[in-house]
């Protein structure tokens, strides 16, 4: 996959002008110009890049608090209170870690959307931050579904997955099974809801 040195520029937080004088030094080289002179980067070259600038600043500050960053998600805009409380709750949990806090990301959405804004900035932002640790207090608060490929991304950046809260006993896979039903239901039902809900207001 090949991208433009806009995209580059966005992905890694430098400007274009930046990433051309890279070029010009053999810094960060594009893969190819297009006939129209227009840089094309790989994207395995962009993420060895960053790995290899992320090595390097773990190295020369090897004596600093690792970087945090931290998640929050409720479920619904009746629960902007448990959010609130959720992102104090991780914020002082990162304080006692002694962990240097550099960015907090919320969303107000269901687990099943994996298309919220909040989740998608930081996916976006981790090759960028580079940070140590992602705390969140429970795994599902991440996704309910594809939280496996959210921890390979942080896995590919070195990044530890930090839950606050851990089960006392895992629940069996019936149990679990039983639990992504009933959470498939219940977002399926507010779907429809708000669905006949906007109609009426577009009848009357």
């Amino acid at each position: 996959m090949y991208l433009s040195i806009g995209k580059v520029s966005e992905l890694i937080g430098v400007s274009p002008s930046t990433l051309r004088r890279w070029d010009r030094k053999n810094q960060f080289c594009c893969s190819f110009k297009t006939i129209g002179k227009h840089r094309r980067y790989l994207l395995n070259d962009i993420l060895q890049f960053t790995n290899k600038i992320a090595k390097s600043n773990k190295i020369s500050s090897i004596n600093q608090r690792p970087l945090a960053i931290i998640y929050c998600r409720v479920s619904g805009s009746k629960q902007r209170n448990d959010l609130r409380t959720q992102q104090l709750h991780l914020e002082q949990f990162v304080k006692k870690q002694n962990w240097k806090l550099c960015q907090v990301y919320k969303d107000i959405g269901s687990g099943l959307n994996d298309n919220r804004a909040g989740l998608l900035r930081l996916i976006k932002d981790l090759p960028v931050l580079q940070p140590q640790k992602l705390v969140i207090s429970y795994p599902d608060r991440l996704a309910r579904f594809g939280l496996r490929l959210i921890q390979q991304i942080c896995g590919f950046f070195q990044i530890e997955i930090v839950c606050t809260h851990q089960p006392e006993t895992v629940p069996s896979l019936e149990t679990q099974l039983t639990h992504d039903v009933i959470a498939m239901l219940t977002s399926f039902a507010g779907k429809l809801h708000r669905s006949r809900r906007g109609q009426q207001k577009f009848v009357s």
